[in-house]
C-alpha cells in the first residue's frame, strides 16, 4: 500500500518503522526532520519537508493515487483539517489522531460527518490497557480478545509462585481447565511452550483463557490477590483523566496527585467524585500523607518517563502491591528492565498496533486477515485474530492434519457465541475467528501461518 504520515514524532516514526517493515511505500511529511536521520537515511523511506496542511505539498507526496493518509500532527485540529483536505485530494482513506477530552464525546460524529476511516487516541487507549491490568492485579499486562470474551494476562513466575520447575502437561492435569499458557519470555527470548516445557524463575508467562479459568490459573499458582480498590494516580494527564473515569466505572476509589492548581481544578470539574490533590510528587511527605504505603496501585502518569521511572521504584520499595508505569520513549525499555519494573505502558506502541490491524485489514479485506493484533515486548512476539474467510484453503480439516509454520499456536476459536480451545480432532471452520501466537511479524493473513 502507499501510506502517506503527516507528522513524525513518536508515534509517526514508530509507524513509519513499522509499516516500512510490512514492505509498505510510507511517505513521510513533516516541517522539520532533525534527530530523525535513521528515519530519512532509510532507503525504504520518502520524507518531505514541508506543512502537511499545504495542499501543494500533500499533492507532491501523491496524495491522489495514496491508499492510506494518517495525520499525527501535534494538535487535533491540524489532523482533522489534514485528513479532511487529503480526502478532497483523492486518499482512499484516512486516520487522524484525535486526543482531546473535549473531542471524546462526539468522535463517532466528527469521523462520520468528515468521512475518516479511522480516529486513534493514544492515551485513551493506554488507560484501557491500565485499566484491564489493573482489573486482575497478579497480571503485569493483560488485554483480551473476542470482544471481551478471552483474555490474556502476563504473569511474572516467582519463589512466591508455584509454578517453578512444573511442566506446561503437569499444570494442566492439575487445573483440568481451558487455560493455556501460549508463550514463555525468558532472557529475552521467547518460547511457544509444548507440554514438556518446564517454567523457570523469572519467566515471564502469557496466559490465555476466560476470567473465570485464569482466576483457577492465578488460585493455582498462589497468585489470587485482593481486589484493587484504591488507586493513586501521579499526574493529571488526559490518560489520568480517562483512567480514573474508567476506574470509578470499575468500582475503585481513585485520587489525582497534580502540581499544577489550574489543572487541579480543571479535573475536579470534570470529575466531581475523584479526590485532587495538589501537591508535588517528589515531595516524599505528599506521598505519604496521601496514603501510597496503604494504596493498592500507583500508577505515575507524568509527561516525563525518567520521573515515571524514579517515582514506580520509590512505590515499589514501599511494596504498593501493583505498580504501572508509563513511558513514552521505546529506548527506556532496558532501564525498566533495570529497575525491576514489571507493568509498562507506552501509549504509542498501542496505538501503532491499531493502526497496523486497520492496514492489515485493509489490505486484505477479502481474505482471511487479521481482526486484531497485541504486541508484548519489543515486538518480539504477538497474538493475533483472524477470521476464517473463503480464500482460507484449509478450512474443514482436522486442526490434527494441518502443517503449521514453525512457532505457530492456535489457542482459541470463537464460533458464533461458544468459545472452543482447539484439540487435534477441531476444525476450523468459515467464520471462526481464531486466536493464533506467533514470534514471526511476517503473518498477514490466516494462509501464512501455513506450509
Amino acid at each position: 500500500m502507499k501510506i502517506i504520515i503527516v507528522g513524525v514524532g513518536k508515534l509517526g516514526e514508530h509507524l513509519a518503522k513499522l509499516l516500512v517493515k510490512e514492505r509498505h511505500e510510507v511517505t513521510l511529511i513533516d516541517l522539520k526532520f532533525n534527530g530523525k536521520e535513521s528515519l530519512i537515511n532509510n532507503e525504504d523511506v520518502n520524507y518531505i519537508q514541508g506543512n502537511g496542511l499545504d495542499s501543494n505539498i500533500l499533492i507532491e507526496s501523491g496524495i491522489s493515487n495514496s491508499d492510506l493518509l494518517i495525520s499525527v500532527m501535534k494538535e487535533d485540529s491540524e489532523n482533522v483539517m489534514c485528513a479532511l483536505i487529503g480526502k478532497k485530494l483523492g486518499a482512499k482513506s484516512t486516520i487522524a489522531r484525535i486526543r482531546s477530552l473535549e473531542y471524546s464525546s462526539s468522535i463517532n460524529l466528527i469521523k462520520e460527518e468528515l468521512g475518516l476511516s479511522m480516529t486513534i487516541n493514544p492515551e485513551y487507549l493506554a488507560a484501557s490497557q491500565i485499566a484491564q491490568t489493573l482489573s486482575i492485579p497478579s497480571a503485569i499486562d493483560a488485554t483480551s480478545f473476542f470482544k471481551g470474551k478471552i483474555n490474556v494476562i502476563s504473569l511474572k513466575v516467582t519463589e512466591k509462585t508455584s509454578l517453578e520447575n512444573k511442566s506446561i502437561e503437569d499444570i494442566s492435569k492439575k487445573l483440568k481447565n481451558n487455560v493455556i499458557i501460549c508463550a514463555i519470555e525468558r532472557e529475552d527470548k521467547i518460547i511457544i511452550p509444548d507440554g514438556n516445557t518446564k517454567l523457570k524463575t523469572n519467566d515471564i508467562v502469557h496466559i490465555t483463557g476466560t476470567r473465570k479459568d485464569i482466576n483457577s490459573f492465578l488460585k493455582y499458582a498462589k497468585q489470587i490477590s485482593e481486589k484493587t480498590k484504591n488507586v493513586i494516580i501521579g499526574g493529571g494527564s488526559n490518560i489520568a483523566v480517562y483512567l480514573s473515569k474508567m476506574l470509578l466505572d470499575m468500582g475503585m476509589h481513585v485520587k489525582i496527585i497534580e502540581y499544577d492548581i489550574k489543572r487541579c481544578d480543571d479535573i475536579a470539574t470534570e470529575l466531581p467524585n475523584i479526590l485532587v490533590i495538589n501537591g508535588d510528587l517528589s515531595d516524599q511527605n505528599i506521598l505519604f500523607e496521601e496514603g501510597i504505603r496503604t494504596c493498592d496501585a500507583f500508577v505515575p502518569l507524568t509527561s516525563i518517563d525518567e520521573e515515571n521511572i524514579v517515582y514506580s521504584m520509590f512505590a515499589s520499595n514501599l511494596n504498593v502491591p501493583k505498580v504501572i508505569t508509563k513511558i513514552n520513549h521505546i529506548n527506556l525499555d532496558n532501564i525498566t528492565d533495570i529497575a525491576n519494573i514489571d507493568s509498562v505502558v507506552t501509549p504509542h506502541k498501542i496505538a501503532a498496533n491499531h493502526v497496523i490491524q486497520y492496514v492489515r485489514a485493509k489490505q486484505n479485506s477479502n481474505a482471511s486477515s487479521c481482526e486484531a493484533i497485541y504486541n508484548f515486548g519489543d515486538n518480539i512476539f504477538q497474538i493475533l485474530e483472524f477470521k476464517i474467510k473463503e480464500d482460507f484453503k484449509l478450512k474443514d480439516r482436522k486442526i490434527s492434519d494441518l502443517k503449521f509454520k514453525e512457532n505457530v499456536l492456535i489457542t482459541a476459536i470463537q464460533r458464533g457465541r461458544n468459545i472452543i480451545y482447539p484439540r487435534g480432532n477441531d476444525e476450523l471452520k468459515l467464520n471462526d475467528n481464531i486466536l493464533v501466537v506467533t514470534n514471526n511479524n511476517d503473518f498477514k493473513s490466516l494462509n501464512d501461518l501455513v506450509k
